[in-house]
């Protein structure tokens, strides 16, 4: 019982307010729990728990602060970073939704690949398998993530605790975050329509024949690369973590770094894991796929590489 006393009072945070604290542990037992949930159809588990909550789950936390705080201590600054964060959660939502992330059997496609490296190393069957996805279940699936999305909205709570006057740079990165926001959705959007133009038929059926004519080569390739895609090649992965990134700098990470810099470095560096994983995925289903890896940058937005020197680079793969 002390180990499980003094764990519920180092995380979230040793100073957080209990309904948070509460909510976040019922949050990372009940997340790793709803897993062993047998689904039918021949899915005995489901590991996308959350991944269904990772774009509300901010957004719930912030609304606990304001609850707790009273709105009519927010100032513009709070309100600001509270809009924002309701932007990119509902935005964030509403493509999950548009996806069908939140169908009854839906879960993300790389845990498959993650349990296969897992039987890889350790087996298929047997104790020491068992238990040792059950600890990656737990410790990474579960608290590690709910962490993470702890720490990003992290920033806010300064805000609205902490009242200062505007600096130039919080200013400017405003309108930074918005662009962010509004890029991801574009992105977003445009992979999304290849996607549905991949279903059988729907090419055919597009009753817009110049724009079905235009992504044909996209939906014979297998994957996106025109539009921002042109320019990353996965460029809303980038602005999602340059928006992470501006909200901490937005808090005034420059007085307490370690403070708020932390959710927004561990967001890159497990995006870039992420990235590593879905790249090397489809490029196994895709072999065009290497080619636009050699022409585009991979994350930082960048003009691409012209034909011949995606062929000087060919060689080297």
């Amino acid at each position: 019982m002390d180990f499980l006393d003094a764990a519920y009072g180092l995380l979230p945070a040793s100073d957080e307010i209990t309904p948070v604290r509460q909510f976040f542990w019922a949050s990372v037992v009940l997340s790793w729990v709803f897993t062993f949930v047998p689904f039918p159809y021949g899915r005995c588990r489901n590991f996308s728990i959350v991944d269904r909550l990772w774009s509300l789950y901010p957004l719930i936390i912030v609304l606990q602060w304001v609850y707790h705080y009273g709105v009519d201590e927010l100032d513009c600054k709070a309100l600001t970073a509270i809009a924002l964060v309701s932007i990119w959660s509902l935005r964030l939502t509403y493509s999950s939704v548009r996806r069908g992330d939140y169908a009854m059997m839906a879960e993300d496609y790389r845990w498959a690949h993650v349990r296969k490296s897992f039987d890889r190393v350790l087996g298929t069957t047997g104790v020491i398998r068992l238990v040792a996805w059950e600890i990656f279940n737990l410790l990474f699936i579960s608290l590690f993530q709910l962490t993470l999305l702890y720490n990003l909205a992290q920033p806010v709570r300064q805000l609205i605790v902490k009242k200062e006057e505007w600096s130039t740079a919080q200013i400017v990165l405003v309108p930074a975050m918005v662009l962010f926001l509004l890029f991801e959705a574009i992105a977003d959007k445009q992979q999304y329509e290849l996607q549905r133009l991949k279903r059988p038929g729907a090419l055919d059926a597009e009753p817009n024949a110049a724009y079905a004519e235009s992504r044909k080569s996209e939906v014979m390739a297998g994957f996106v690369y025109s539009g921002l895609w042109r320019f990353s090649r996965h460029p809303n992965v980038f602005c999602e973590q340059a928006f992470w990134s501006s909200m901490a700098l937005f808090a005034g990470a420059w007085n307490t770094p370690c403070l708020f810099v932390e959710g927004a470095l561990v967001l890159i560096v497990l995006m870039w894991a992420s990235v590593q994983l879905t790249e090397s995925i489809t490029l196994a289903k895709y072999p065009l796929y290497r080619a636009y890896q050699i022409k585009t940058s991979r994350l930082i937005p960048c003009w691409p590489l012209a034909n011949d020197k995606v062929i000087s680079k060919a060689h080297k793969y």
